[in-house]
């Protein structure tokens, strides 16, 4: 076998031992379940649906292990490593579940989201000459659970493929376009309404993708019987809450959560009352499609739809400021200026780190490979050593072997 097939082979064994590593890696590490291993698992099946709902009227109370008090409510299946961030900003972690009640351990303040004093520079029209201006698709709104609907007002809480939930859709969409800003709002149905609604529902995301949006949104209501857990007055009018659900279980997490805390943070301070919180749940959501993929949950199907609606109408007259495109013509950029990547400073952070992490399975991935190989630290100095004096100098050493016959074969001929 000669030079160049050895290093061919070695890099199969090493990729092949990076997979083989990482794989029980990522079972171990929190980390990295939440930033790599799991996102494929899905995609292939291997996990199971994780993002599961109860029947209408079942539902599952999230409680302070500690003190007994509710933390917070939701028709999900609710698993051990969720997480809570409630309405003051206190962050909770799910560490058992028995039957339809889950178990949480207070972990401190939730980080980042703070109000910005930069941002109270920013016009609250911000984005609406630049979506203009670029002719694009600004934001894409499509609906997994198309027959979602509201007792009060549909009369029952499903409707296979036309839903009430596409009304709450049409109303967000409305106040979007009303603002200037580009959106398509699907209006393809995804039924059953089961965990593999997402596989069927990937397709339209995707489609929506294509459009390049900056923010793609996935409209829901929630499944919880009691009418007041989402009622609120906000800017004095009867409105439902709106919660956001960031999916654990895929590559886009980091972003997707940083993104949802700028939400929540901005919410706060304009739309003080309307954001009920942020879930961290099991599963992938089609949230690795963008950094800005949010699942938001418009009240239960309890409430009155006009008061969806209406809170669904409030969450779009902020939400094109939140998006921070600096308008045509402003000399410098500003505050509101996005990165190379389209991402703001905080997303972008995060998209790093979660490129760390990958790196990180990656080389640790292939010193265990080596390890396992040579069988010590000492022969894993010498192999690596041995690649860069032979089969990587070998290589280079073709190609100006090469360089340097070609000379000949011209005067021969």
């Amino acid at each position: 076998m000669n030079k160049r097939m050895q290093i061919m082979m070695g890099v199969l064994l090493l990729v092949i031992g990076v997979v083989i590593t990482s794989i029980p890696l990522a079972m171990v590490v929190p980390k990295v379940q939440e930033t790599a291993a799991y996102s494929l698992f899905d995609r292939l099946g291997l996990a199971g649906g994780y993002e599961q709902e109860l029947k209408t009227g079942e539902y599952m109370t999230i409680v302070d292990e500690k003190s007994g008090r509710v933390v917070d409510k939701t028709a999900r299946v609710v698993y051990v490593g969720d997480e809570v961030i409630n309405e003051s900003n206190r962050q909770y972690r799910v560490t058992r579940v028995r039957g339809n009640m889950a178990y949480s351990r207070m972990i401190g303040k939730a980080s980042d989201i703070t109000w910005k004093e930069e941002w109270g520079t920013v016009p609250a029209d911000t984005g609406v000459e630049a979506a203009v201006g670029l002719g694009t698709t600004q934001i894409g709104i499509y609906h997994t659970h198309s027959d979602e609907s509201y007792v009060p007002t549909d009369g029952v809480e499903a409707k296979p493929a036309m839903g009430g939930i596409f009304d709450v859709g049409t109303a967000l969409a409305s106040v979007l376009k009303s603002k200037g800003v580009s959106v398509i709002d699907d209006k393809t149905p995804h039924e059953p309404h089961d965990a593999n609604a997402y596989h069927r529902s990937r397709k339209t995301a995707v489609k929506l993708m294509q459009k390049r949006p900056l923010a793609l949104l996935d409209i829901h209501r929630d499944g919880v019987p009691d009418p007041s857990f989402y009622n609120k007055n906000v800017e004095g009018k009867k409105v439902t809450q709106v919660r956001l659900v960031v999916g654990r279980q895929n590559p886009n997490m980091a972003t997707n959560l940083a993104f949802a805390k700028t939400v929540k943070a901005y919410m706060d301070k304009y739309k003080p009352g309307l954001i009920k919180g942020i879930y961290m749940g099991r599963g992938d959501y089609n949230q690795d499609l963008s950094p800005r993929a949010l699942l938001l949950e418009v009240g239960t199907h309890t409430n009155d739809k006009y008061r969806a609606e209406k809170g669904a109408s409030i969450f779009a007259d902020a939400f094109p400021s939140i998006l921070k495109i600096t308008p045509a013509g402003v000399p410098g950029g500003g505050p509101g200026k996005t990165s190379p990547f389209g991402l703001s400073g905080r997303e972008a952070g995060s998209a790093w780190k979660t490129i760390g992490w990958l790196i990180g399975i990656v080389l640790i991935g292939g010193a265990a490979f080596l390890f396992i190989s040579t069988g010590s630290i000492k022969g894993i100095r010498s192999k690596v050593g041995e690649l860069g004096k032979t089969e990587f100098a070998s290589l280079f050493g073709l190609r100006k072997t090469n360089r340097k016959r070609s000379p000949k074969r011209n005067k021969q001929d």
